[in-house]
């Protein structure tokens, strides 16, 4: 990410817009068996259509962003490392790193669901725990996002709500008790707390928000695989190519629009 953009960016507009994200992403966690039973989210492969929208808000945006931040993370690896081949495809190896650790998470915490009841409620401390973390680094990034493109930031806030919700309906199925309990409320928190740290520091901190935002890709695209089609019912390769296409139009549309004002 390019630090004087962020830099000259900085101010009111930035802590406007992401109190408005992180609010409407904490309301979609709170609230989300309310917003299951509007007909339209309600409706058969509505899923699969979260996971079209979010893959292709990854490949088309979260992806080439990833080269952008490049430069940002080669120069702090090169001055630790700077005799190293893996320096240039650093951003990348972050980026798989996400993805497998969650790969690794979601396999145990399945393993472990088939076994006592004890290691039931073991698998989703730490199933809660992992998304927590996950929350946190989508709303610290915020202020980075909001200071390159408002817009951009307004269509990942609803590639990850979208998302979040499928998140919310699987951990419900899965212990309704203890995550209506206290289980949603933790996630709710968890973004709260990275929209605080990204607020005092996150803007400030660019290769850090570069680094978090590679890992983040990585763990975005193995959970849209996951939750939203690997273990759905009703996953329709319609509502995925559906999803697609809108989540697409709309990233080309700004593209569009943005090369047209520069």
């Amino acid at each position: 990410m390019n630090s004087e953009i962020v830099h000259q960016s900085l101010g009111n507009g930035i802590l406007i817009y992401s109190i408005i994200f992180t609010a409407i992403l904490v309301l979609l966690h709170l609230a989300a068996p309310r917003f299951r039973r509007v007909p339209l989210l309600a409706r058969t492969g509505f899923a699969s259509f979260s996971g079209g929208f979010a893959v292709a808000f990854v490949f088309l945006h979260m992806l080439p962003g990833l080269i952008e931040s490049k430069d940002s993370i080669g120069a702090a690896l090169h001055s630790h490392f700077s005799e190293s081949h893996f320096v240039d495809p650093g951003v990348f190896l972050l980026a798989l790193l996400g993805f497998t650790i969650f790969f690794g998470l979601k396999r145990w915490c399945r393993q472990e669901r088939r076994k006592s009841r004890e290691k039931i409620h073991r698998s989703f401390l730490v199933s809660i725990g992992s998304f927590s973390i996950y929350n946190v680094v989508i709303t610290f990034t915020m202020p980075e996002r909001i200071a390159l493109d408002v817009l951009t930031a307004a269509i990942f806030t609803l590639a990850i709500g979208l998302h979040m919700m499928i998140i919310d309906a699987e951990h419900e199925a899965h212990e309704a008790t203890l995550f209506n309990r206290w289980g949603r409320y933790a996630l709710g928190g968890a973004l709260v707390l990275g929209w605080g740290l990204g607020v005092v520091i996150g803007e400030h901190s660019v290769v850090a928000a570069a680094f978090l935002s590679s890992f983040l890709a990585g763990a975005l695209l193995l959970n849209v695989f996951h939750y939203e089609l690997s273990e759905v019912s009703d996953s329709k390769f319609g509502a995925f190519l559906f999803g697609i296409s809108c989540g697409t139009v709309i990233l080309l549309l700004v593209f569009f629009l943005e090369s047209g004002v520069k």
